[in-house]
């Protein structure tokens, strides 16, 4: 409990960020209402969550984490196979530990995502609660933290592994779908740059990126093979490695087709000034997700059962690193066909 009081302590700068509200109890704070540094508080609050996380899986918190009360008794003792002793599973105290901080950040964000909903311009009355009161934020939210250590045991975890799941799988889709946006978006910048500017410069740019990205991809593959395969085992590593490298293959074949390149839509740019900047509670649900995925990241996607008798983990988080990798590949491949199939819809 003194390592989240102690981490959070760090974080008593952020209200001289702050709006108006919370400078009643902080004289040096300036009026901001700067959209790029509410993110980024908000990005830091997550930030102090994973590193407190992280602090939590480390051997000397975890000798601490058994002296609070109720926290490693009854159900949280694992009895060892080979004597009849009890012993601590001090491996299951982290995971209990990062599960309730990341409880209470993603609660905190999720009220937040509520709270943001239909929120259109920064007239609104809830803009100003999201852009201001930094001080009641940090308060709540340690608040939150502080109170999750003391939830009963019983199936919290096994729910909360579940909610975590999903969330976590949530956040990798968005982030699947981003990053193929942002591969459109950043070919289509240098494309427009090679027409209207210096053709030779931006066109060798955009050969050079990508030849580089394709020898890093060939690369890193060969360093899968190297260090996660054996020659006379390995079978089911040996099978997912080539499955990516033949799926690869096969999208960038189908990119390059002549139909499928004059189908590609030029996509505009919107005028977002009438508005506010981006979606204050699709923001927040993204660190939600974030948050449970971070969790999920931090304990390996290990499942622990209600009484925490056991965990285990087994073939879940690889697949879902496998599936990720392909869903991205289908996810790309139907940008590049969808104009095709889709023929009355405009894509741009």
């Amino acid at each position: 409990m003194g390592a989240v009081l102690g981490v959070f302590s760090l974080a008593s700068w952020v209200p001289c960020l702050c709006s108006g509200a919370s400078c009643l109890l902080c004289s040096c704070c300036p009026i901001s209402k700067n959209s790029t540094v509410t993110r980024l508080i908000y990005a830091f609050i997550l930030f102090l969550g994973t590193i407190v996380s992280c602090i939590m899986m480390t051997e000397g918190i975890q000798t601490q984490l058994k002296k609070i009360p109720g926290f490693c008794e009854g159900g949280f003792q694992i009895k060892m196979v080979d004597t009849k002793a009890e012993k601590d599973c001090d491996v299951l105290v982290g995971f209990k530990a990062v599960y309730r901080i990341n409880f209470a950040v993603a609660i905190f964000f999720f009220a937040f995502f509520l709270l943001m909903l239909k929120v259109k311009t920064s007239k609104d009355p809830r803009a100003a609660v999201h852009n201001g009161f930094w001080f009641f934020k940090i308060a709540a939210i340690i608040g939150i933290m502080i109170g999750s250590f003391y939830i009963p045991g019983g199936s919290f975890t096994e729910v909360w592994f579940v909610a975590g799941m999903l969330g976590a799988s949530f956040f990798i889709i968005i982030q699947l779908v981003l990053l193929v946006d942002m591969a459109h978006s950043w070919n289509e910048l240098w494309v427009n740059r090679m027409e209207e500017g210096n053709p030779r410069l931006w066109y060798a740019a955009l050969l050079s990126f990508t030849s580089l990205f394709y020898i890093l991809s060939i690369v890193f593959a060969a360093l899968l093979y190297v260090f996660y395969t054996k020659p006379d085992d390995c079978t089911e590593n040996k099978v997912f490695i080539s499955l990516n490298l033949i799926f690869c293959v096969a999208v960038s074949i189908v990119s390059i087709l002549p139909k499928v390149q004059d189908g590609q839509p030029r996509r505009a740019v919107d005028n977002e000034k009438e508005g506010v900047q981006y979606s204050y509670s699709f923001f927040h649900l993204m660190l939600c997700c974030a948050s449970l995925y971070i969790m999920m990241t931090i304990t390996s996607w290990y499942s622990p059962d209600a009484k925490f008798q056991k965990v285990s983990s087994k073939w879940l988080a690889v697949w879902f690193k496998m599936g990720s990798s392909w869903l991205c590949l289908l996810l790309y491949l139907w940008t590049l066909v969808a104009p095709l199939v889709l023929t009355g819809r405009d894509f741009s």
